[in-house]
C-alpha cells in the first residue's frame, strides 16, 4: 500500500489570528500619540513624578521608551510568517512604524533636546507645530489605513475590538 500525502496551498500558521492582531495592530497603541500629542503626554508623565534615571529627560524617554518600543514591535512583526490574509496588515504596520521611527529619530528628537535644554516655550511650541504641519496628516493616514485593515481582519476572525476614546 502506497500512501500519497498532498499539501495544498492553504494558509497554515502556528500563530493564531489573535496573536497576529495583537502584534501587528494592537501594539500600535504605543505610537497613537504623535507630534504635539506625544509631547503633551510626555510632559504629563514627567509632571506626574513618574521619572527614573532611564527616563528623566525627554531625550532619554524618547530613546529608551518610545524608540525602543518601536524597534521591539517591528522585530515582533518581522518574526511573524506573513500569510495572504495577514500580509496587508503587516505591510501597513511596518510602513506606519517606519514613518514614526524616522520622525522620532529626527523631528521628535530635536524637540526633545529643546525641552531638555529649556528652550523658550514659544520655540518649543513652534517646533512641535512644525512637526504637526509636516507629518501629522501622513501619520493619521497611515494609522487609519492600518486600523481599517486590522478591524476587517479582526471581524473576519471573530476578534472583539474595543475602541478607546483618545
Amino acid at each position: 500500500m502506497v500512501m500519497v500525502l498532498t499539501i495544498t496551498a492553504c494558509e497554515f500558521s502556528f500563530t493564531t489570528p489573535e496573536e497576529y492582531f495583537d502584534r501587528v495592530a494592537l501594539n500600535t497603541n504605543s505610537i497613537s500619540r504623535f507630534g504635539g500629542q506625544y509631547f503633551n503626554t510626555y510632559l504629563r508623565y514627567i509632571k506626574g513624578g513618574a521619572n527614573t534615571p532611564d527616563f528623566n529627560t525627554c531625550e532619554k524617554y524618547l530613546r529608551n521608551n518610545s524608540i525602543a518600543t518601536v524597534v521591539a514591535n517591528v522585530k515582533k512583526i518581522k518574526d511573524l510568517k506573513p500569510t495572504k490574509k495577514t500580509k496587508p496588515m503587516i505591510d501597513a504596520a511596518l510602513d506606519l512604524y517606519a514613518f514614526v521611527l524616522k520622525s522620532y529619530e529626527s523631528d521628535h528628537l530635536k524637540v526633545a533636546k529643546m525641552i531638555d535644554g529649556h528652550a523658550s516655550e514659544n520655540d518649543i511650541n513652534a517646533a512641535i507645530t512644525a512637526i504637526d504641519n509636516k507629518s501629522y496628516d501622513a501619520f493619521v493616514q497611515k494609522y487609519n489605513k492600518l486600523w481599517d485593515i486590522a478591524e476587517a481582519y479582526a471581524k473576519d476572525n471573530g476578534i472583539e475590538v474595543k475602541k478607546m476614546p483618545f
